[in-house]
């Protein structure tokens, strides 16, 4: 019998990516939903390490089940990192999350009249592995791109950045690439992040 591993997210569309992503994985996927946990844990951490081991740990320890989770986000140059850990709660700590267009609107807005070549961008991905909620295996997965000047008209629910992040190598916005929830194929943060990991997801499924 497959080993169950627990995605902690709430957000169906970065489901359906690790989902894609550890498709290869002899594991038994489940959601929060399909165990019954609906609670939030905050992301009050400065870091996106912090935050990821810390849900890793707490959803662990709620579901009794190995657990993977992650944060990440966008991180603009010219804006000294902003938004960084702040990637949904776009106006700051303790403020309500954005919406997708209010999200996508306000990058837009900070950086208007900022020439392309100046609005260099990577996105970071930490993913945490949490065996038990006292062994956490934490790995980082970078793509680097640009800010569009205009947002693309394609979007992708649940990651309003695609709208705006443009990649060199494909001369493409990512959004425009997103085909299918296959966008793993054109970006690498989160790809790497789970080549990083795969020795323990091995390591996991031989334990069962």
């Amino acid at each position: 019998m497959p080993t169950k591993l627990l995605i902690a997210t709430h957000n169906q569309a970065k489901y359906a990516e690790f989902s894609t992503l550890l498709s290869r994985f002899n594991f038994d996927l489940v959601s929060l939903k399909d165990i019954g946990i609906s609670q939030e844990v905050a992301e009050n951490e400065l870091t996106f390490k912090a935050n990821a081991e810390n849900k890793a740990k707490i959803y662990c320890k709620l579901s009794g089940l190995p657990t993977i989770t992650d944060d990440g986000g966008l991180e603009i140059k010219v804006l000294g990192g902003w938004p960084g850990v702040y990637s949904r709660r776009i106006w700051g700590p303790h403020k309500r999350s954005g919406t997708d267009e209010e999200i996508i609107n306000e990058v837009l807005k900070r950086l208007q009249g900022v020439p392309f070549e100046q609005r260099k961008c990577q996105f970071t991905a930490v993913v945490s592995l949490a065996v038990t909620p006292n062994r956490v295996i934490s790995v980082e997965g970078k793509e680097d791109g640009y800010i569009a000047e205009q947002a693309s008209e394609h979007r992708t629910s649940g990651f309003p950045f695609r709208a705006l992040f443009y990649l060199p190598k494909y001369g493409k916005i990512a959004a425009e690439l997103d085909k299918n929830g296959r966008l793993s194929d054109f970006m690498t943060h989160r790809k790497q992040a789970i080549i990083k990991l795969e020795p323990y997801l091995k390591q996991l499924i031989n334990y069962a």
